[in-house]
Order: structure tokens, then C-alpha cells, then sequence
């Protein structure tokens, strides 16, 4: 018979997520043309953040529960989520 073992619970307190420039930008391009694809953020973005940033915001927000990312036929398309409301929201309520 095995013997098994019973490892420590950790509690570590939950990480604080801030949003940098780029999310709170691509949150408020979501905001604004709802149901968009990476590719048009990225280009309604580009000239002031880099493609490759943008991109793995996205991904970042997507993972985060900010962004909704329902599958069409191509391609990711955003939705915002009341979470990623809240963010674009926060900086204007203090």
C-alpha cells in the first residue's frame, strides 16, 4: 500500500491586477466597437502601442476575464465583460 502525504495549503494572498496604458486603450477600442476582431484593435491601436504588445494584452485581458472571446468563423471576436467595465470605469469614479 502507498503511503501518501498531505502537503501544506498555502495562502497567498491574490494578486492585484493594475491595468497598464495599453489594456485601459484596448479596453475602451472594445468599448467602442463592440464585437471587433484582434486585427481591428490592433489597427485602430497600432501608431502609439506595438503590434506584438497589443496582441499579448489581448491575450492577457482574455485570460483575465476582461475581454469575452466568442469564435466566428476566422477569427477571435472581443466583447467586454463587466469586469473589463469596471477598469475603463475605475479611473473616472476617483
Amino acid at each position: 500500500m502507498k503511503e501518501t502525504t498531505m502537503k501544506a495549503i498555502e495562502f497567498a494572498p491574490p494578486e492585484v491586477f493594475t491595468p497598464t496604458a495599453a489594456h485601459l486603450a484596448i479596453l475602451r477600442a472594445v468599448a467602442d466597437n463592440q464585437s471587433c476582431r484582434i486585427g481591428q484593435v490592433v489597427q485602430t491601436l497600432y501608431p502609439g502601442f506595438s503590434e506584438s504588445l497589443i496582441r499579448s494584452s489581448v491575450r492577457g485581458l482574455l485570460s483575465r476575464g476582461c475581454l469575452d472571446g466568442g469564435k466566428s468563423s476566422s477569427e477571435v471576436v472581443l466583447r467586454l465583460t463587466s469586469r473589463g467595465r469596471l477598469l475603463i470605469q475605475a479611473p473616472a469614479a476617483e
